[in-house]
């Protein structure tokens, strides 16, 4: 019969998450792992399997947050306009909250080039949010709220490539005010 665990998996993945983010892959040891997650290498081992399998899971699950968080944003939004509104200035205040790089921008500047499970999951989670902000961006020329001249397409790619920019403003300079201003001239320019 199976012994259940005494930990709880998802508490222990939060952790690691956290080791990978701050150390990123190549950074974080085995033993940084056991130290952080309170659990022996077997344990380790049996539960996610090896520390490139527990990395995968770790970047998946903050992947998967970040589009959820996205999403939830434009709960409740009047209009698709301000459904878009609420992703920029979520992914701008995000960036202040965490005050470290995005663990995906991380990611894709460590591994993304050599990795194709790592490529893979950073390209999926893009193109969900490419895609939820290309469906907004649809919804709202159809009620006049941007103009149709401009291709959806193109306009989602320019908005999440201007959250990388948002990590790196904030990195370089550390000045909350200044993401802000960006997220708000983001906001007009999508408008024009």
């Amino acid at each position: 019969m199976a012994r259940n665990k005494a930990f709880e998996p998802g508490e222990k993945l939060e952790k690691a998450k956290n080791v990978f983010w701050q150390k990123g892959y190549q950074g974080t040891s085995m033993q940084d792992l056991v130290d952080t997650m309170g659990l022996n290498r077997g344990s380790i081992y049996d539960t996610y399997g090896d520390k490139h399998s527990l990395f995968l899971m770790c970047l998946k699950s903050y992947s998967d947050g970040m589009l959820n968080d996205y999403v939830q944003a434009t709960d409740l939004a009047k209009s698709p306009v301000k459904a878009i509104e609420k992703i920029v200035r979520r992914a701008a205040a995000r960036t202040i909250e965490e005050g470290k790089t995005c663990l995906g921008i991380k990611s894709a500047f460590e591994l993304a080039s050599e990795d194709e499970e790592v490529h893979s999951i950073l390209k999926e989670n893009t193109d969900s949010i490419v895609t939820v902000l290309k469906d907004l961006i649809k919804k709202a020329q159809k009620v006049d709220e941007i103009s149709t001249k401009r291709d959806p397409v193109m306009l989602a790619n320019f908005i999440v490539s201007n959250f990388t920019g948002f990590w790196q403003l904030f990195l370089v300079y550390g000045d909350s005010e200044m993401v802000k201003q960006q997220a708000d001239f983001l906001i007009r320019s999508i408008k024009k």
